[in-house]
């Protein structure tokens, strides 16, 4: 898996891991999307790295085994994983018994080291981070601990003051370029996507799986940028908006958002409308989450701004 930009990032990392301490805590932050992952786990191959060159000498038995990590996550394969590196995600939240396997797994023995990565710290709950501090203050010999997040503020500071903070650039407008040119070659795409980006991959990554959504969006945002009242538009809309999952409710509301800044800017929609927009689309994305029918909650919206 090739890694687009962060360059500057993984030198000071590779500093730190120069200085041949006998155990890390890093804190990855950072946008969402935009790589914080495949660098934990880029790091976690020069670490476990036989020979210790750069991010990985890439031929040693190690490099292979973390490169069948790295090739399973992304490329859904079922190579052999390295056996002492461990990703934790979340789904909703990151709970206490995830932690209890954390510890557990470091202490076991290994010649060549131990990783865990815990990707969305920020998810885990108050047990699950109290649960972790001890392990962070001591953290076993010959081990490595990386936590990746967007939002740093979110995590126990008890948690964050024992990590080395890493902070992660958004992308640049080229290399997203760069990466999104592996994905697609339709040019007209390629350029929404770039203006939808803001540094990050989410929402280009998500238009890709599921283009549907960017039409939604579109034709949300003409509804409620036009002055003239189209109910029967809404109406048609809220049908659609009725078939689909949170997520994808989410992120169509964040594409319409994305649409409405740029419009703002440009001077082809008021501040105020923007201002009064970004209000009620925020209440739309929380009444659906509370179980509002995703109908009315549209249609809400639609004539509490337009009114």
């Amino acid at each position: 898996m090739k890694l687009i930009g962060h360059e500057d990032t993984k030198h000071i990392i590779r500093l730190f891991l120069d200085k041949d301490f006998h155990s890390y805590t890093f804190l990855f932050e950072g946008k969402d999307c935009i790589g914080k992952k495949l660098v934990a786990l880029q790091t976690a191959r020069a670490f476990l790295c036989e020979k210790g060159y750069g991010f990985g000498c890439g031929e040693c038995e190690s490099c292979r085994l973390v490169n069948n990590t790295i090739s399973n996550i992304y490329e859904n394969s079922q190579l052999n994983p390295h056996p002492d590196l461990k990703l934790i995600s979340p789904e909703k939240e990151i709970k206490i018994d995830q932690i209890r396997q954390i510890i557990d797994f470091l202490k076991l023995k290994s010649v060549s080291g131990k990783v865990v990565i815990i990707e969305k710290a920020e998810k885990m709950n108050k047990e699950a981070a109290n649960a972790l501090l001890k392990t962070l203050e001591e953290p076993p010999e010959n081990s490595m601990i990386i936590l990746t997040t967007s939002n740093q503020n979110a995590i126990l500071p008890t948690v964050v003051s024992r990590t080395r903070k890493i902070r992660f650039k958004p992308l640049k407008k080229e290399e997203i370029l760069q990466i999104l040119q592996l994905k697609t070659d339709d040019q007209k795409l390629l350029k929404t996507l770039i203006a939808l980006a803001d540094g990050s991959l989410c929402l280009p990554d998500k238009i890709l799986k599921k283009p549907e959504l960017l039409k939604y969006a579109k034709d949300l945002f003409s509804l409620l940028a036009v002055q003239q009242l189209h109910p029967e538009g809404i109406i048609t809309l809220g049908d659609v908006f009725d078939k689909l999952d949170i997520d994808d409710i989410n992120t169509t509301l964040d594409i319409v958002e994305k649409i409405a800044y740029k419009k703002m800017l440009k001077g082809d929609i008021s501040s105020e409308f923007y201002d009064k927009f970004i209000k009620e689309n925020q209440e739309l994305k929380n009444a659906i989450g509370k179980g509002v029918k995703k109908k009315l909650a549209l249609e809400g919206m639609y004539f509490n701004l337009k009114t």
